[in-house]
């Protein structure tokens, strides 16, 4: 059977920004959540916010990228897979976003860039509210996108997976 892949740019892009929003949700719940709001923290803050900064800026590129590349074949269940795609992106966007507004609010740039100090608490702050729930709707998601992922290459066996992956079209 041949199967369509996406384009090495499409299948790069997809794969980045799955590394970088496994790793922000890791860290952010096990790391960044556990920590005081000192000095120490700015190090970390500053990683998460640059790879969030990535993961929001890859979600847009793929958008792009999947507008001005070809499409792939419609699946049986392609507006199911289409409207869970929409989904995460539009979370994923919605965490860099509500990220963004936090650090601007909380003052956490001119912590990181013009020794100010960090609030006591960020859960203070309304982004900062939207930004955990958000992050819960996007484990969620990618919970849901891996398991249709697994589904179809486990039950259905119609090869959806080597879409996404490198190799010949």
């Amino acid at each position: 059977m041949q199967t369509f892949r996406y384009a090495v740019p499409q299948v790069a892009v997809h794969w980045l920004a799955a590394l970088a929003v496994v790793f922000l949700l890791v860290t952010g719940t096990f790391v960044l959540a556990d920590l005081p709001n000192d000095a120490g923290k700015l190090g970390n803050l500053a990683i998460h916010m640059a790879i969030g900064a990535l993961a929001g800026f890859l979600v847009i590129v793929r958008v792009v990228l999947r507008r001005r590349l070809p499409a792939a074949p419609a699946a049986p269940s392609d507006k199911l897979a289409h409207a869970g795609h929409m989904a995460l992106n539009l979370a994923v966007l919605l965490m860099a976003a509500s990220g963004m507004v936090l650090a601007l609010q909380s003052g956490v740039f001119d912590a990181l860039f013009g020794g100010g100090a960090l609030p006591a608490d960020f859960k203070d702050f309304t982004p900062r509210k939207v930004h955990g729930l958000v992050s819960r709707l996007v484990m969620a998601f990618v919970a849901l996108h891996v398991l249709a992922a697994l589904y179809h290459q486990l039950i259905v066996k119609d090869g959806l997976i080597a879409r996404m992956t490198f190799g010949k079209k």
